[in-house]
């Protein structure tokens, strides 16, 4: 299950030691097919023209698609991305950003969810995007392809 909500929102669990710890977002709204993340835009995240990375941007946009479509009362399912599509409108220098996730259609195996990257202070419309993501089975823990062996001993190291 998702931890209590707070006013300042929440981290989301299993996050430390991955590329979602590198984002360093917050999780400010989710609930069944929406989430709203917030983003401190740092200088790591930042290209050589000091706007958002597209790849960061991209990352956003398919966590906030995905975290639309993965929330149930028992907790989240778990997923893969199959197809994701970036639209990039405009640069930004701010140094907060919000990701809004809305799941549009589900099947029994798949999740669709539209996102949007937009300033939060002037809702400046910076990227949006479509995702496809492949729902797996209950109780799955590691992602297609991923060795129970290489996966315990790349935490061993």
């Amino acid at each position: 299950m998702a931890p209590p909500m707070t006013p300042h929102g929440y981290k989301r669990d299993g996050t430390v030691g991955t590329f979602h710890e590198v984002l360093d977002y917050t999780v400010l709204e989710w609930e069944e097919g929406h989430a709203l993340i917030e983003m401190p835009v740092q200088s790591k995240h930042r290209n050589r023209g000091s706007s958002i990375h597209g790849g960061v941007i991209a990352a956003l946009i398919d966590i906030a698609g995905d975290m639309a479509g993965i929330w149930t009362p028992d907790g989240e399912r778990k997923t893969v991305t199959i197809n994701l599509n970036v639209n990039f409108i405009a640069g930004t220098s701010a140094d907060v950003v919000h990701v809004r996730g809305t799941r549009t259609h589900a099947t029994k195996n798949t999740l669709f969810s539209n996102a949007e990257i937009f300033e939060p202070d002037t809702g400046k419309l910076l990227a949006n995007g479509q995702g496809l993501y492949k729902l797996l089975r209950p109780g799955t823990e590691l992602a297609p392809g991923i060795s129970p062996a290489k996966e315990t001993a790349r935490w061993r190291l």
